[in-house]
């Protein structure tokens, strides 16, 4: 993708109006921070703030504000065959308006575009490129993240799984039960497991697991901690409990691992 031009946070009085039969030659991406008219099929609609449309090349373009202020993010940027494919294994909708609820993290990063594109520092371009790719990522995220809730609570219920996650991954010791994990997010038990599977493809006892075998195997490679100082460490009762897991999942005892690094 090359990017031609960006605007961040640009805002405009109820008289504007952006009215281009023919498109343009290139796409447009616009992040829409107020309520705003649009026409779509020779339809006139009025979407809500926190919306976004990607326009392709030579798509007709018609939008004005809708009351006293219009604010939006925007770039214009060229594709080619690949940026096509990507975008569209993305699943990304193109030509019609779609509301995102929370934007926030979205307009940080044309944010950041922007200031590398304004700039004068090494690699911009490269680094231009890699956030773009990033932010079709993390809008795909945003739209296809298949949480059974209303999408302005998505975005916090989303949030708080993710952090549960870095919590099982970066304190393996103190991982507190599932049904305890559960009722810190006011979630049922089940409704939970479900909601963490549909997010990471995995369920949270196999992360539970993943962690503390990872943490077991560091300790293993960089310490020359006595099993049962590994075992706590790692969030196993016992270095029983330890032994067994390692061998049912890895294949060799914690011993044999250690003695063939």
């Amino acid at each position: 993708m090359e990017l031609h031009v960006i605007g961040y946070n640009h805002s405009h009085d109820e008289n504007f109006v952006i009215d281009r039969p023919g498109g343009t030659d290139s796409w447009l991406f616009l992040l829409i921070k107020t309520p705003a008219v649009f026409i779509h099929n020779g339809i006139e609609i009025v979407t809500r703030e926190n919306s976004f449309i990607l326009y392709k090349e030579g798509a007709p373009q018609y939008y004005r504000a809708c009351g006293e202020l219009y604010v939006d993010d925007w770039f214009h940027f060229s594709v080619d065959n690949a940026d096509k494919d990507f975008i569209s294994r993305l699943n990304i909708p193109c030509n019609t308006v779609t509301w995102l609820g929370d934007i926030s993290e979205l307009s940080r990063i044309i944010h950041n575009i922007a200031y590398e594109f304004h700039s004068i520092n090494p690699y911009n371009q490269e680094v231009i490129e890699h956030y773009l790719n990033i932010f079709f990522i993390k809008l795909s995220r945003k739209l296809h993240i298949g949480l059974q809730c209303p999408l302005e609570k998505a975005s916090v219920k989303y949030e708080n799984i993710i952090h549960v996650r870095i919590r099982i991954y970066s304190m393996p010791q103190s991982i507190p039960s599932v049904k305890e994990m559960a009722k810190e997010l006011s979630m049922c038990e089940s409704s939970f497991q479900h909601t963490y599977k549909k997010i990471f493809g995995v369920n949270v006892m196999t992360d539970i697991i993943n962690s503390r075998l990872q943490r077991a195997r560091d300790l293993l490679a960089t310490t020359d901690f006595t099993l049962d100082s590994i075992a706590a460490q790692s969030g196993y009762n016992s270095a029983f409990h330890l032994m067994r897991q390692f061998k049912g999942k890895l294949g060799v005892t914690p011993s044999e691992y250690r003695k063939a690094l």
